[in-house]
């Protein structure tokens, strides 16, 4: 079946369903068809005033689909086609809501753009339209999207997402008819898989993305939702790494390192990394506690360090906390660890490093200095062994 054919039958099963529409661009964003009756005023709705030159890197740095949202909450799914590693075609589903946008919210955006009264009207009429589809729905049609035009399957973790501006603060009254809530039985699974520290896990939680749904969890715009669903997980996550064998005290400093790094997210785009960083990283926690081979003393050593990696840490500090002596100490670490106390503390301020700058938008030489580096140059000529680039170029890389 050729691709033409692929993705009318996918337009034409998803038609059975809701009033979305397919569109398919040039490489350089030029409308090419559509199937929807009001192209004209559609295609400003999606190119309107956002920041294309920007939007166009994001899309072409990979050949997986975006959730494209705009400043009024109006989202798409775009699926890019590659040819000799460069975009020829984009094709897009929508546009869609996830929530029930206020009339008030949608008109005061509206109001920001010079448009005459009639177009405003117009546009008005066409927003009241438009489907609300839940977000899990709307990540099913995406990865059906990319398999049409690639080939190829993914998964929700594959997916990518793109807003272009920060979005109303206007209150939105939720849709009512949602999708079912996650059933019982797939949350206790996800949480047994943290509390037995299941690195196989990527599956399950692909699953749940897919079917499961915590529920209303704001009254205001559908960041905050978003949000509030990622700090629940946290905390069940936290939870449950306790069960497994995490310290208290580590589970705890996790949580609030990731509390105050989803507070600070201003994009969907990197609620969806820290989720993804805190799933890894609560589970493998947990691997290592319940199948290493250490001594109580040097995994109480470790601990200690995980939660004062922003102190100054010396042998003197560690030997205290275990009550042996320096020489003593520093032997028993590298035949258990095959590291030394100082090496092993240097991997785990750059895997912190990591993820700061995975998660947050701290300046390098704040992040340099908060973890104890001795410089900025010091901080920089060790992540980049570790990981191959330097910390700058990390961040982007991840952007």
């Amino acid at each position: 079946m050729d691709l033409e054919t692929r993705l009318t039958l996918f337009r034409d099963m998803i038609g059975c369903c809701h009033d979305l529409y397919l569109w398919s661009y040039d490489s350089s964003f030029h409308l090419i068809t559509s199937n929807c009756p009001e192209q004209a005023v559609v295609n400003d709705l999606f190119i309107m005033n956002h920041r294309r030159e920007e939007f166009n890197r994001q899309i072409a740095a990979h050949d997986t689909p975006i959730i494209f949202t705009n400043e009024m909450g109006l989202m798409w799914v775009v699926a890019p086609q590659f040819e000799s590693d460069e975009p020829v075609r984009f094709y897009v589903l929508g546009p869609f809501f996830v929530d029930d946008i206020s009339p008030k919210s949608l008109e005061a955006e509206l109001n920001k753009h010079d448009l005459s009264l009639l177009l405003r009207q117009e546009f008005l009429r066409f927003l009241r339209k438009l489907p609300i589809i839940s977000l899990n729905r709307i990540f099913e049609y995406a990865i059906m999207l990319h398999f049409c035009v690639t080939d190829k399957k993914i998964t929700v973790s594959d997916l990518r997402y793109y807003e272009n501006a920060q979005q109303s603060a206007e209150p939105y009254v939720q849709h009512d008819v949602m999708d079912a809530h996650g059933t019982y039985e797939g949350e206790q699974e996800m949480l047994r898989m943290v509390r037995n520290g299941d690195l196989n896990y990527q599956a399950h939680m692909n699953k749940m993305s897919m079917t499961g749904h915590l529920g209303k969890l704001s009254n205001g715009a559908p960041l905050r939702q978003m949000k509030n669903t990622v700090l629940v997980c946290i905390t069940l996550f936290s939870r449950a790494a306790i069960e497994g064998g995490l310290a208290p005290e580590v589970s705890y400093t996790l949580t609030d390192h990731y509390f105050q790094s989803v507070e600070a997210c201003s994009a969907i785009t990197d609620l969806v990394e820290i989720a993804h960083t805190m799933q890894a990283d609560f589970i493998g926690r947990v691997h290592r506690c319940r199948t290493g081979n250490l001594s109580q003393p040097i995994r109480d050593c470790c601990e200690y360090i995980s939660l004062h990696l922003e102190d100054r840490l010396t042998l003197a500090v560690l030997a205290r906390q275990t009550g042996y002596t320096e020489n003593y100490l520093s032997k028993k670490f590298k035949r258990e660890m095959n590291l030394t106390p100082v090496e092993y503390i240097r991997r785990e301020r750059l895997e912190r490093a990591a993820l700061l700058l995975r998660t947050t938008h701290k300046d390098v030489q704040d992040i340099s200095e908060r973890l104890q580096f001795c410089s900025q140059s010091y901080f920089s000529d060790h992540f980049r062994r570790i990981y191959g680039v330097s910390p700058t170029e990390y961040r982007q890389r991840k952007d």
